[in-house]
């Protein structure tokens, strides 16, 4: 059944699907950031803790400098080994999809799952979900979806089978899609649930240690680079713009991942509210955008380039030439801006 509400908890459908079914596949969205491999690795330790059989399957590789994470030696990739995946998909009962919003972030395993009859669950923090699926979790307000997994495990009364791995997965995608407590994260039930996750053995010193000081020099480099020579503000706006093209990367050797957290580096300039970075890919150019206060992200991302995400966290993904691309955005914020004056005005 298509679901388009904002918020939706189906909490007895969740509890019921995890207690009837016993072999899970659990995906999560292309490129996989903290808060995708955390929730998903998260909930399968505890399917695994309950006797179940539970596999990890992403769309593409994760980034090397998340295979750190409590169980991720053992995901499988889609895009590495389409037949072996399609096999652990066909076999499985029930298909949990965690941290997206639609089946376009997958790629090909969105295909793949679009056309099963496999029963379905979605687990998600972004707006709008538009995947078909038999039990819907959606709370766009918190602040990763390792939080709403973890909060209904608890509700359901399976905390008893979250572990210390399961714990620290959970503590990782939480810190990874707020910065490390830095946006998003103003809820003071949060910090209750930090704490019962750090009740359960999670070692924060060292898991906030492998999330922000465990980067390469290459990386390092590469930040510099964009920080000193690649980020220019647009106009008189209160808006930064970071710019790195296919040669760029590739001069500096990337891999994936190595960009992560870049797009918030500008915020912490004075009068900036808002960034912008936009990376070319062999898909598309990827345009990250964050915020700060009551300047909607989401609104720009969705209206101009039919992206979404949160208030102050979104993205979207421009197709054409990277100067293209620089020259569009640029344009399309000073007419955004331009729009929000003029209703501010009026």
């Amino acid at each position: 059944m298509g679901i388009d509400a904002v918020y939706t908890y189906d909490i007895a459908g969740l509890k019921s699907a995890i207690s009837e079914h016993n072999s899970f596949v659990l995906t999560c969205h292309l490129n996989p950031d903290g808060d995708a491999l955390g929730s998903t690795l998260g909930l399968r330790h505890v399917l695994r803790q309950m006797g179940k059989e539970a596999t990890v399957i992403t769309p593409d590789l994760p980034p090397t400098n998340l295979m750190w994470i409590p169980g991720a030696k053992g995901i499988r990739t889609y895009e590495r080994d389409i037949e072996a995946c399609d096999a652990i998909i066909d076999a499985a009962d029930c298909i949990i999809m965690m941290d997206f919003n639609e089946l376009t972030r997958l790629k090909q395993l969105g295909n793949k799952l679009s056309s099963s009859k496999k029963f379905t669950i979605l687990v998600d923090h972004h707006l709008d979900p538009i995947v078909k699926c038999d039990v819907m979790i959606s709370n766009p307000k918190a602040s990763a979806t390792a939080e709403i997994i973890f909060s209904c495990l608890r509700d359901m009364s399976f905390i008893d089978y979250i572990d210390v791995r399961a714990a620290t997965c959970f503590y990782i995608g939480i810190m990874t899609d707020t910065g490390g407590l830095s946006y998003n994260s103003s809820d003071p039930n949060l910090y209750i649930l930090i704490a019962e996750l750090l009740k359960r053995g999670v070692d924060k010193d060292s898991v906030h240690d492998m999330i922000f000081n465990n980067k390469s020099l290459r990386r390092l480099r590469l930040m510099g680079y964009a920080l000193n020579r690649k980020t220019m503000r647009i106009g008189d706006l209160p808006v930064s713009l970071m710019t790195l093209s296919r040669e760029e990367l590739d001069k500096y050797k990337y891999n994936t991942g190595d960009t992560e957290g870049f797009v918030n580096f500008p915020l912490q300039a004075k009068n900036i509210i808002c960034s912008i970075f936009l990376m070319e890919r062999p898909d598309g150019i990827k345009i990250s955008l964050r915020s700060k206060g009551d300047f909607s992200v989401s609104e720009f991302a969705q209206h101009y380039y039919k992206g979404g995400g949160h208030f102050n966290a979104s993205g979207a993904t421009y197709h054409g030439t990277f100067d293209d691309a620089c020259e569009t955005v640029k344009r399309d914020m000073i007419e955004y801006c331009e729009g929000k004056l003029n209703k501010t005005q009026n």
